[in-house]
């Protein structure tokens, strides 16, 4: 295997794994305010119960920053050098990939730790997780 498709490979993995954590990420920030039947139901009253909300947020921090942590290797190699145009099909790509390792993900970590936000977390994951879909797409076959 030549050195260039090992560096394809290693940029590939970086971005699925990224886009796999966003995605767990956006899930866990979903099941907040899902109702369960029967989750802290009284004997006298029945019906919807909501979960606690504290481990959930605590799940969604963490699988945002595994995601912090899968980019970082793109993130050196792309202000070194060693990740350029010619990586990718078209330059739109290290547009959308400078937008994602550039990304600020501390101010969605502090949001979650306080719990705050989870709508607008979710939106800018998604927003991150098409990126970084749309930048895998583009990597060069060759």
């Amino acid at each position: 295997m030549s050195e260039r498709a090992k560096f394809l490979r290693a940029i590939k993995k970086c971005l699925s794994d990224a886009y796999g954590f966003f995605l767990d990420a956006m899930d866990t920030l979903d099941e907040i305010g899902r109702g369960s039947v029967g989750v802290g139901m009284t004997p006298l009253l029945g019906g919807y119960a909501i979960k606690d909300p504290r481990e959930y947020y605590r799940e969604a921090l963490i699988h945002l920053d595994s995601a912090d942590k899968a980019l970082e290797p793109l993130r050196k190699r792309l202000r070194d050098g060693r990740v350029d145009a010619s990586h990718f099909r078209s330059e739109e790509a290290i547009t959308h990939l400078n937008d994602i390792v550039s990304f600020d993900y501390h101010l969605l970590i502090s949001m979650l730790a306080q719990r705050r936000g989870r709508e607008s977390v979710w939106y800018r994951l998604d927003e991150l997780s098409k990126k970084t879909k749309l930048v895998f797409d583009l990597v060069s076959d060759e």
